[in-house]
């Protein structure tokens, strides 16, 4: 009998994406790619796409989040996928582009990016490129930090805290664009928390003081760090209406509070 002629079976391409672009476990590949069509078969335009066709939909980081999120508390997939998943939402966010490009909205982070950014920090993978990438997530969406629950924003403040010795300026943009999200009580609380805290250096207290302390709510500070960072422009000013837009003020209970301390 002569060899058998027929069309080899193709790799699943969809198991391929999660196995080499997402860097997951080979043994929980095909799993996920089984979830991932089944997300889609939600949306009726997705429903007939080809593998290559959800593959290409899940390079985008809203898409990609929403499909993930609930994976986290899976308990099937092995740790290391988990934790590869919560890496690729952070892969797939964009870097603050240069003042003359155009960013867009399309592109911007899930609505539940501080899960993704807890879920790291829990298993010490949370690094100073998430925590670039988070700065520009919550100052483009400050809706982002509220979206959470409030234990897992206060364990993502606490963790960019962390890094005050290591990037100080992000860390300080970050907890001041938290600071401002959150409900005043709780910002107070957390001011307090970090003021207190004998392992975030003094240096860094003393910054975020003096940022906070402030009458315009640190907003003239914080315009000041944002421009060294590439955030908004060099030519922007205080009171310009851009400014008024997307700069963020400390509540003003937060300001005594942050005066107490740095008369105490």
């Amino acid at each position: 009998m002569g060899p058998r002629v027929g069309r080899a079976p193709s790799a699943d391409s969809l198991a391929e994406f999660f196995r080499v672009d997402v860097r997951c476990d080979p043994r929980d590949s095909v799993r996920l790619a089984a979830k991932a069509r089944a997300f889609f078969a939600r949306d009726p335009a997705s429903a007939d796409d080809a593998p290559e066709d959800l593959a290409v939909r899940l390079q985008d980081a809203r898409a990609f989040g929403l499909f993930a999120e609930p994976l986290l508390r899976d308990r099937r997939l092995r740790a290391a996928t988990r934790r590869a998943l919560a890496d690729r939402v952070f892969d797939l966010l964009p870097i603050a582009p240069a003042e003359s490009e155009v960013f867009l909205v399309d592109a911007r982070a899930p609505p539940h990016l501080l899960a993704f950014a807890a879920h790291l920090a829990a298993r010490e993978a949370f690094f100073e490129l998430h925590l670039l990438h988070l700065v520009y997530a919550v100052f483009l969406d400050r809706a982002l930090v509220t979206r959470v629950p409030k234990p897992t924003r206060s364990s993502v403040l606490a963790c960019s805290a962390g890094f005050a010795p290591s990037a100080p300026t992000p860390a300080l943009l970050y907890a001041t664009l938290h600071l401002a999200a959150v409900p005043a009580g709780e910002a107070v609380a957390e001011m307090r928390r970090i003021l207190r805290s004998v392992d975030i250096p003094s240096p860094f207290k003393r910054s975020l003081a003096a940022i906070a302390a402030q009458d315009d709510g640190g907003a003239a500070a914080w315009l000041r760090l944002a421009q060294r960072e590439g955030l908004l422009p060099q030519d922007m000013a205080v009171e310009s209406a851009g400014a008024l837009a997307n700069v963020p003020r400390q509540h003003r209970s937060v300001t005594r509070a942050t005066r107490a301390w740095s008369d105490g």
